[in-house]
C-alpha cells in the first residue's frame, strides 16, 4: 500500500498537489481562465493541500487567482517559484539574479496576500549567475522571514549539491513521468536525503499517448484511464514524490484525485517501471 501524505517541512500533506501552469489562457501565459477560481477552490473541496505556481504564469495571473480563490489558505501548503521570465508565449528566459529573485518573492507575496510564504523555489539555474549566489538569495530572503521552505528546480547533481552547501533544501522539482525518467538519479538522492522530489509534468504535457497498449490494459484492468495509471504509477514508484498535475478541466482535476484510490499489483509496477 503505498502513502498517501507526504511532509514539507513540518506539514503533512496529501500527496497529490495542483500545478498552476495552466490557470492562464495559454500556456502559463496571459489572464486567468474564467474558470480559475472554481478550479481551484474545486481542488481544494477534493482534498488537494499542495498548489505549486509561479510568478512567471501569466506574469502573476495565476497567483492572483489563488488568493481569489484558496486565501487565507487553512491547512493548505502554497508554494511558489521565481527565476523564469515568460514575456512572450513559449519564451522562458531564466533570470536569477539576486535582486531580480528578491524582487519576484516581493511580487509573489503581494499577490498571493502573504507575509511569508510556505514553499519557495529556485525555478532554474541562470548561466550568467553562480548558482551559490542565486541560492543565496533565497536563504537571505529565508533569514528575513519571507520564505519557511526553500526548494530547487531544473537541476543536476551537481547544483544540489552547491544548493545544500548554502540553505537547507526541501523539495526539488525536475520533469519526470513514465516515459521521461531521466532524473532518476536526482529521484534517488531526493530518497537518500528525505527531500520531497516533485515531478512537473507528471502526465507528460502530452507527450505521452493515452493508447499506448501497455497503458491502456492496465487501465481496463482497474477500471480507470490510461491517465490515472500513469499518475498513481509515480505514487507507487516513490514515497518521496508529489506530483502536481495541472488541468484546465474540472473534469480532469477529479479524475486526477481519484487516481490515488487505485492500488496496483507488483505485475502493474514491474510493467510501468521496468528495471
Amino acid at each position: 500500500m503505498m502513502n498517501t501524505t507526504i511532509r514539507i517541512g513540518e506539514t503533512e500533506i496529501s500527496r497529490i498537489g495542483y500545478g498552476t501552469l495552466y490557470l492562464p489562457v495559454e500556456r502559463g501565459f496571459g489572464p486567468a481562465r474564467s474558470n480559475a477560481v472554481d478550479l481551484l477552490k474545486e481542488a481544494r473541496n477534493l482534498g488537494i493541500q499542495f498548489f505549486d505556481t509561479a510568478d512567471s504564469y501569466g506574469n502573476g495571473s495565476a497567483e492572483e487567482a489563488i488568493r481569489e480563490a484558496l486565501h487565507p489558505y487553512d491547512n493548505i501548503v502554497i508554494a511558489s517559484k521565481g527565476g523564469f521570465r515568460h514575456e512572450r508565449l513559449g519564451s522562458w528566459v531564466s533570470d536569477a539574479r539576486p535582486e531580480r529573485l528578491k524582487s519576484c518573492l516581493e511580487g509573489s507575496l503581494r499577490r498571493l496576500g502573504l507575509e511569508s510564504i510556505d514553499l519557495y523555489q529556485l525555478h532554474c539555474p541562470d548561466n550568467r549567475v553562480p548558482y551559490a549566489d542565486a541560492v543565496g538569495a533565497l536563504a537571505e530572503m529565508q533569514q528575513e522571514g519571507k520564505i519557511l521552505h526553500i526548494g530547487i528546480s531544473n537541476v543536476n547533481l551537481e547544483q544540489i549539491r552547491i544548493a545544500t552547501r548554502e540553505v537547507d533544501i526541501v523539495s526539488i522539482q525536475n520533469a519526470y513521468n513514465i516515459l521521461h525518467q531521466g532524473h532518476s538519479d536526482i529521484l534517488e538522492y531526493c530518497e537518500s536525503k528525505n527531500i520531497v522530489f516533485i515531478p512537473w509534468m507528471p502526465l507528460g504535457d502530452g507527450s505521452i499517448s493515452w493508447d499506448r497498449p501497455m497503458l491502456k490494459q492496465i487501465a481496463q484492468k482497474h477500471g480507470s484511464s490510461p491517465a490515472q495509471i500513469a499518475l498513481v504509477a509515480l505514487l507507487h514508484h516513490s514515497p518521496a514524490i508529489l506530483p502536481i498535475p495541472g488541468t484546465s478541466s474540472l473534469d480532469h482535476l477529479r479524475e486526477n484525485i481519484k487516481a490515488g484510490n487505485i492500488n496496483l499489483d507488483a505485475e502493474d509496477l514491474k510493467s510501468l517501471w521496468p528495471v
